[in-house]
């Protein structure tokens, strides 16, 4: 759907020593589908089914790593760490979510479940829309309430609009151009252009504070 968001709520993939001709892959898969504020994660020289066979060189095999996710564009948040399991020395890679996307490795990949998919046009087209600093907060409240002020237009104005004052509402559509509001109580949905808001803090709610502003609108400053 293209509506959907791309981030994945669990993003943990285990590989052994032998098994990392798709390691860049893997990267931009998870640097693509990892939420903000969360980590994905893989861990090298474990096996899905608990058994342990480490790896012979962590050094040599952190350095090999480093070329292949270098060769990520945009560059990618991660870091690796060597840690010890069952006497077997591992290596654990962590992936941040940057707001850069989408990442290239020969391709846009996400992660679909526990599978790496190349990216579909619709789910390109969302990476894209995420970097913007204002989709992307937006995006993060998907889903949940916010709290939304709609300003009245000036009387000159030729066109009329309600002034719903103050009212939680749920973030229910966002994409590049627009954003769907659900207000509480009530069974409507309003959408408004994203270069109508203004993001600000609802202290006293602890959640987004959204200002709509239609003044902001080219067709009503002529």
């Amino acid at each position: 759907m293209a509506d959907q968001l791309p981030w994945e709520d669990h993003l943990l993939e285990r590989k052994t020593e032998r098994d990392l001709k798709d390691i860049r892959r893997t990267a931009v898969a998870f640097a693509n589908s990892v939420k903000p504020d969360h980590v994905a994660t893989i861990l090298i020289g474990e096996c899905n089914d608990g058994s342990v066979p480490g790896v012979t060189n962590p050094d040599e095999l952190q350095r090999k790593i480093r070329v292949e996710l270098e060769r990520i564009y945009p560059a990618i948040e991660w870091r690796q760490v060597v840690y010890e399991k069952d006497r077997k020395s591992c290596i654990r890679i962590e992936i941040g979510h940057d707001g850069d996307t989408p990442h290239f490795g020969d391709a846009a990949w996400v992660r679909q479940g526990s599978e790496t998919i190349r990216a579909s046009d619709e789910m390109f087209q969302k990476l894209l829309e995420l970097r913007s600093s204002k989709v992307r907060e937006l995006a993060k409240w998907q889903n949940k309430t916010v709290t939304v002020s709609w300003s009245m237009v000036h009387a000159h104005s030729p066109v009329e609009l309600v002034n719903w004052g103050k009212f939680p509402c749920d973030v229910a559509r966002v994409n590049q151009f627009f954003v769907t509001f659900a207000r509480h109580g009530q069974n409507l949905n309003k959408s408004e252009p994203i270069q109508w808001l203004d993001l600000s803090w609802d202290d006293g709610n602890n959640r987004l504070q959204i200002y709509v502003n239609p003044a902001m609108s080219p067709m009503l400053n002529r």
